[in-house]
């Protein structure tokens, strides 16, 4: 996942813009800051490709489950 840089949307498979990549540490995508002010970690497995954005294999709702 080294193509994975800072500032790449984060776009579920829902096409929902989430947030925007902050970095990633270990095993994890880190968003910048959501509606509820805190960074979120998303496993770095629920990403299906990455492009000009990173894609998820979920959706929002589905999201919620690990967030």
């Amino acid at each position: 996942m080294d193509d994975i840089t800072p500032g790449l949307p984060i776009i579920c498979a829902d096409d929902l813009i989430l947030s925007s990549v902050e970095g990633v540490e270990d095993e994890y995508l880190v968003t910048t800051p959501l509606e509820d002010g805190r960074r979120h970690f998303i496993p770095l497995e629920l990403v299906d490709r990455v492009d000009d954005a990173v894609y998820l294999t979920v959706n929002r709702d589905e999201l919620a489950e690990y967030l």
